[in-house]
């Protein structure tokens, strides 16, 4: 059963506007995000034996190449604990390696280590099946238009960081 839509409630004062948590963009978005990150997050723990954060830097080191830590909270949109508690599980695992800049010695860098871009090699067709059965309920035309708008979104979220 659907919940009801926004209504005003008197409270003897101002009237009070209630909040449909279903008519609420960023509520769906965060729903839908948690679900689909749950179902792939599973799937890694299950198949791979990493869990979402560690997916997601090594993903973004497989994406953009060596970076620094704080480069992974801000591409990953970590925090910095979450980034560096998993960042040492994938250095026990030996999927990445940190080291020295050799340009700045004081900057710590990530890479991934063969093992590491052998295991993202093998996630990203699985990722990939999982994205294609999601986008499944929608049309190619909707699709685009999703990817669009959440592109647009994201960049938008950028604005909210400053």
């Amino acid at each position: 059963m659907p919940l009801p839509r926004t209504r005003k409630k008197s409270t003897g004062r101002a009237a009070v506007e209630k909040l449909s948590l279903q008519d609420f963009t960023p509520y769906k978005l965060a729903v839908v995000a948690n679900r689909l990150s749950q179902s792939i997050g599973s799937l890694f723990e299950q198949r791979f034996g990493i869990q979402i954060p560690e997916w997601r830097i090594l993903m973004a080191l497989h994406s953009y190449g060596p970076l620094a830590p704080n480069e992974v909270v801000e591409i990953t949109s970590m925090d910095k604990g979450r980034v560096s508690r998993a960042q040492r599980r994938l250095v026990e695992l030996e999927l990445v390696t940190a080291s020295g800049d050799p340009r700045d010695g004081r900057r710590l860098v990530l890479f991934l280590t063969r093992k590491g871009t052998s295991m993202c090699e093998a996630i990203i067709p699985e990722a990939r099946q999982t994205e294609s059965w999601f986008l499944s309920v929608l049309s190619e035309r909707e699709r685009q238009t999703l990817d669009k708008a959440l592109s647009r979104l994201l960049a938008r979220s950028q604005e909210l960081r400053l």
